[in-house]
């Protein structure tokens, strides 16, 4: 009679272990299998973001109002001289043999200004030069947004050094050819808009070769 004892309690032990084993499986605590390790699917994959610029303030002079006073000048050179149109008392300075540009006398940094570029050597209509413009913005500048086009002028604006700025492009085909040959930018603050736009336009309507 000795040995049931001995097989009972093993026949216990036995239910114990596999009745642990059923209620862990039971409630998701089974073991997983083992093998290589492999990548997770994120539920919800992020990716890098720029972050939005800190704009810092624009510097604090009246802005660049409409109609302002303009006066005739001329620049270029040879067959390819332009008269037009300038503020009266802006400083002139040329950026190269066929960029000139024209700012305040008491012109401040991230102030307005106005530029003026033969672009005859590229041989391109105004439409290929506007689309290749926007691409070069989005590349150069930081934060660009187009805000209006026409089929040969521009308003956008960007952050540069942490500042807003708004620009006006314009194209101008003044031989007939359909290629653009001259290109007039207004570059300055949100508070110079209206008197930007109006800049651009007056400039653009008087530009000729040659001379007036």
């Amino acid at each position: 009679m000795t040995w049931r004892g001995p097989i009972v309690l093993a026949l216990l032990l036995a239910l114990g272990v596999g009745g642990g084993y059923v209620t862990s499986w039971a409630l998701g605590g089974h073991p997983q299998a083992v093998g290589p390790a492999q990548p997770v699917t994120a539920t919800s994959p992020s990716y890098p973001v720029d972050p939005v610029p800190e704009l810092f303030p624009d510097p604090d002079f009246d802005p660049l109002k409409p109609d302002v006073e303009l006066v005739r000048r001329e620049v270029g050179r040879g067959d390819f001289r332009l008269s037009l149109d300038v503020p009266a008392g802006w400083s002139f300075s040329p950026n190269s043999l066929n960029e000139w540009q024209w700012r305040p006398a008491d012109f401040e940094t991230f102030g307005y200004y106005l530029r003026v570029e033969q672009v005859l050597s590229n041989r391109r209509s105004i439409a290929w030069t506007l689309d290749r413009r926007i691409d070069e913005l989005y590349e150069d500048e930081a934060a660009v947004k187009v805000l209006s086009q026409t089929s040969d002028s521009l308003h956008y604006s960007y952050v540069t050094s942490n500042h807003l700025r708004h620009g006006f492009l314009t194209w101008l085909d003044l031989t007939g050819s359909d290629n653009a040959q001259v290109e007039v930018a207004v570059s300055g603050r949100k508070a110079d808009v209206d008197g930007m736009a109006d800049l651009i336009s007056r400039v653009a309507d008087s530009m000729v070769l040659g001379k007036r």
